[in-house]
């Protein structure tokens, strides 16, 4: 693997519902990640805690993103809920670094 390189997902996307879950493990090697909300309600992230309804970081439906990358960088596990109904799919692209900063 080179540095910086993409590597194709080895998992499917995480499904949302209307309980906290840890959508994406810890991780030293990050380097970026990107999230996209597609679905049609408003997600929750948290950094590092549990997700709660109407706390954390706002990702609005149909599109809302967030980009971590060496600015804002969080290395930690990361979590996800959404206070609709039923599962909803929450887009995650993982960028890595074979060396820890």
């Amino acid at each position: 693997m080179q540095v910086g390189e993409l590597r194709p997902a080895t998992r499917p996307q995480p499904v949302l519902g209307k309980t906290t879950a840890v959508v994406l493990g810890a991780n030293k090697f990050r380097s970026a990640v990107f999230f996209v909300n597609d679905s049609d309600v408003t997600m929750y992230v948290r950094l590092g805690q549990e997700a709660a309804v109407n706390t954390g970081i706002r990702l609005n439906a149909q599109g809302g993103s967030l980009e971590l990358n060496l600015n804002n960088l969080f290395k930690g596990a990361i979590s996800a809920i959404h206070g609709g109904v039923g599962n909803k799919v929450l887009c995650i692209q993982e960028i890595e670094t074979r060396y820890a900063y």
